[in-house]
């Protein structure tokens, strides 16, 4: 082939459908292509179990792309209010709107000090256009905490860390004390801006992969593992073993778009490749549960996303359908992130029996009554969920991190240091183009 594409998440499919007119080979070790962007379905009631909603693209660019995969964008504008704060037995609609500020349960002091903060955030935006670029604008808020800068910098007190924390727990793998100020800002940025729109499908982003997927030439290969990645005098032997057939296979690429994180990655580019363990180490991510509870919900919450203050167990659910009548079974989607450090330990030493238990004891904390009406749940557990920009990943990221080695590319939303589904189709837009240029030195 002349380009092997090794990991079919948003990434890797994003690279093969730019280069769909080459002799390309897609190679997923699991069962589905799609990565963390995962269906679920629960008797006929589609829910998003892993990568839930995207940013309206305002930008003809991200129109046009959206669009040349045959997706209904208008379809899959959320109506507002989008989100919505559960805090202290209460709800604020549209939380992350300038319009609600005024109404933070926080005293007078921070809430001017907030309107200033989203009043700098505005300004920001016009040149924060970061993903794809080497460039780090504002690049002294990498060197701290976002607790640190809302805190210090900005003087607002602990209840504003407080109230901004299961919203980082959930979009940017650790609290407001773990990430950066420049990847915390620049989330909340598209989030309080007032240009951005959210969007999204019953079944989430996986509806994203599934349309890469079915446009491109050849079907994605599955249950293919790879094991080992070998220079030859005109590209890259890739040998892999083939989980279906249960035989091992070699295949020969011009060049090689790996599009895996860590996990995978580091097993791979030992030896011929040079990469440093002290590289790899600088990458670390979340784990992360999501639970969906299928039930006759009473539950009523104002947001698409809600967002829930001081709870351990989980940061925020979704209620799909929105508008379900009384009476019909809804699923809550509840997302769990798990803590940092110790969180992989703590998601495979419990039992799948005890996380539900833990999960529905808090959400019935919350909701009274909850528990009882729930029929049925599932779990999905991520041990690899998102990368975690801690202060200092994208400076580094972006000065110092290699992308590309000869016939050999990295693309990966981790290579952004920001875990948003822009930035993997980001990454495979630009692995893409490298590898079209690679491929036309070696024939020239």
């Amino acid at each position: 082939m002349e380009v092997a594409v090794i990991g079919a998440g948003l990434s890797g499919l994003t690279a093969a459908y730019h280069l769909r007119e080459r002799q390309v080979a897609v190679l997923e070790a699991g069962d589905r292509p799609g990565g963390v962007c995962l269906a679920g379905n629960f008797h006929g009631i589609p829910f998003p179990a892993g990568s839930a909603y995207f940013y309206y693209p305002w930008d003809d660019a991200w129109k046009s792309w959206y669009a040349s995969l045959g997706l209904d964008l208008d379809g899959a504008i959320i109506a507002p209010p989008t989100s919505a704060l559960w805090h202290r037995g209460g709800w604020l609609a549209d939380c992350f709107s300038p319009k609600a500020l005024p109404d933070w349960p926080v005293s007078d002091r921070d809430r001017l000090g907030l309107q200033k903060l989203v009043a700098d955030l505005a300004r920001w935006e016009e040149d924060w256009d970061v993903l794809g670029t080497r460039q780090l604008p504002e690049p002294q808020l990498d060197d701290c905490s976002l607790a640190q800068y809302v805190e210090q910098e900005r003087g607002l007190s602990p209840e504003v860390t407080e109230i901004l924390a299961p919203y980082c727990r959930s979009c940017l793998g650790g609290g407001p004390e773990t990430i950066s100020a420049w990847a915390g800002l620049y989330f909340l940025m598209a989030e309080w801006s007032s240009g951005s729109r959210l969007a999204a499908f019953p079944e989430g982003n996986a509806r994203l992969t599934t349309a890469l997927a079915q446009v491109l030439p050849r079907p994605v290969r599955l249950q293919q593992v790879v094991t080992a990645l070998r220079r030859t005098g005109d590209g890259v032997e890739v040998l892999l073993w083939d989980r279906g057939a249960k035989e091992w296979r070699s295949l020969k690429a011009g060049v090689v778009i790996l599009a895996a994180g860590k996990v995978a990655a580091r097993r791979l580019l030992g030896g011929d490749w040079g990469w440093r363990e002290a590289d790899w180490e600088r990458f670390r991510y979340s784990s992360y549960v999501v639970a969906a509870l299928r039930g006759p919900l009473s539950l009523r919450a104002p947001g698409y996303e809600n967002w829930v203050v001081g709870e351990p167990a989980f940061s925020d659910f979704i209620l799909t359908p929105r508008n379900a009548a009384a009476g019909e079974d809804k699923v809550l989607v509840l997302y769990a992130p798990q803590a940092v450090p110790q969180g992989q330990a703590t998601l495979l030493g419990q039992t799948p029996e005890a996380q539900a238990e833990t999960l529905l004891a808090a959400l019935e904390r919350h909701f009274p009554g909850t528990k009882q009406e729930i029929k049925e749940i599932q779990l999905f557990r991520f041990g690899h969920a998102q990368i975690m920009a801690t202060p200092g990943f994208n400076t580094w990221l972006r000065r110092e991190c290699r992308t590309a080695d000869g016939p050999l590319i990295l693309a990966h939303s981790d290579l952004e240091g920001l875990p948003c589904v822009e930035a993997a189709i980001v990454q495979g837009q630009r692995a893409a183009r490298e590898a079209l240029a690679w491929l036309q030195a070696a024939k020239s």
